[in-house]
């Protein structure tokens, strides 16, 4: 696209999210995101857990270096924050939209369509979404994920139902 054309572009959007702020109405970008998805979080505690336990680590197993080398509390604190960030920033999810699924996966997000989906199950403690491309699975827990299972589990239902997908539960 040429620069006069960006900058075209540029100016309209703005002058249609002013007039849309004035009437009460979302911009454009947020009625464009704006899907009616849900979105189920759960919190990752394991992955955390392993790091206060590295770090902590590190902070016993070289206490006789700690007068000689600043890297001694450097290397320890790392870690732990680390495991803060981790444990409160990157949360596990399930975003329901309408015609696709999406999580957060250890390479990235992941959006899967209703058509790539084999079935869903449901059981008191889990969930389990099974994919048709290479026959894998999503799978959220109650213990390991801290995810609301029973909530997810009915919106997933309305989900399988829309698109004729088989759901169990368990």
């Amino acid at each position: 696209m040429s620069r006069k054309w960006e900058r075209m572009v540029r100016r309209n959007t703005k002058a249609v999210n002013n007039y849309r702020k004035k009437t009460g109405k979302p911009t454009i970008h947020e009625a464009a995101a704006e899907d009616g998805a849900v979105v189920y979080r759960g919190r990752s505690w394991f992955f955390p857990m392993l790091l206060v336990m590295t770090g902590v680590f590190c902070f016993i197993a070289f206490r006789g270096q700690a007068g000689s080398d600043a890297m001694y509390w450097v290397t320890g604190a790392s870690y732990l924050l680390l495991a803060v960030l981790i444990f409160y920033g990157r949360r596990p999810y399930l975003k329901i939209g309408r015609q696709a699924l999406t999580s957060r996966r250890f390479g990235g997000d992941r959006t899967m369509e209703a058509s790539q989906i084999g079935s869903i199950e449901v059981s008191k403690d889990a969930v389990v979404i099974t994919l048709k491309p290479k026959n894998s699975r999503w799978v959220f827990t109650k213990q390991y994920h801290l995810f609301p299972v029973a909530e997810a589990g009915e919106s997933l239902k309305v989900f399988a139902d829309r698109h004729s997908i088989a759901y169990s539960e368990k």
